[in-house]
């Protein structure tokens, strides 16, 4: 069984062992199948999204779950010509081997957010580590200044929108992720510090009802509102198409950007 996930994994995913040895992947096969018996968990994390890879391929009934894989192996693929680093290689690890969350899209995400950048500006390191002993995701340089990136993913629960709070609530999960990575920086630094929200979990409804919100998040400054960030992207898979970094305008206009 062991060598058969290696197999599927180098079929549909060949491009993790740009990061991986087969004994790391053998490792976290075997943790796997300890720990769910060979038949997933309840979470959804990336095991389950591995066994829902094997029933598909036994099923042959739909290429869904193939073509996710096919879209992270493109991520992993392209991230490795900008640099593998070590500690990515750890953090990918310890992303597979967390069998109480989907930390594994949260890396992808992360590399998606790092991609796109990278198509604007000019990619320095992975985790750039403060004097106040922070560490943010990325460094990248644009016309000789220097700027880092961290990404915060938020997970959310569709249930509990509240349409007069949400404004408050994602305002608030940003300052605060800003606040903590810069904290006692100078104010100099600050303003080079821009979060990167990636949002899971959001309805096509919600996003639709939030636009001109979530599209101003943008603008925010760290002189006027107390962080800088980019406007939020969503990684998903929306109306049944196809896995990817989508902007607000993508989800609210769908037809416009799809059809």
């Amino acid at each position: 069984m062991i060598t058969t996930g290696i197999n599927v994994i180098k079929t549909y995913l060949p491009n993790i062992f740009l990061f991986l040895t087969e004994k790391d992947f053998e490792i976290f096969l075997r943790k796997s199948y300890e720990h769910t018996g060979g038949i997933g968990t309840a979470k959804n994390n990336f095991i389950v999204t591995f066994f829902m890879l094997i029933e598909e391929i036994k099923q042959n009934k739909s290429e869904d779950v193939r073509n996710e894989f096919g879209y992270f192996n493109f991520l992993l693929g392209k991230f490795s010509e900008i640099g593998i680093n070590k500690k990515f290689k750890e953090l990918i690890i310890a992303s597979l081997n967390n069998f109480s969350a989907n930390n594994f899209k949260h890396i992808l995400g992360e590399i998606a957010a790092c991609l796109s950048i990278n198509s604007k500006a000019e990619f320095v390191k992975y985790e750039k580590k403060f004097e106040n002993g922070k560490s943010l995701d990325f460094q990248f340089k644009m016309d000789n200044h220097d700027f880092y990136i961290d990404v915060v993913n938020i997970d959310f629960d569709a249930k509990k929108y509240e349409k007069e709070n949400f404004q408050k609530f994602l305002d608030g999960r940003l300052l605060h992720k800003f606040e903590d990575k810069s904290k006692n920086l100078s104010d100099e630094v600050k303003s080079q510090i821009i979060i990167y929200p990636i949002l899971y979990g959001f309805s096509v409804e919600i996003i639709k009802e939030q636009e001109e919100y979530l599209k101003s998040i943008r603008l925010a400054k760290y002189h006027k509102k107390g962080f800088q960030s980019y406007e939020p992207k969503f990684f998903a898979n929306i109306q049944g198409t196809f896995f990817k970094l989508f902007t607000i305008d993508e989800i609210a206009n769908f037809e416009k950007h799809f059809k």
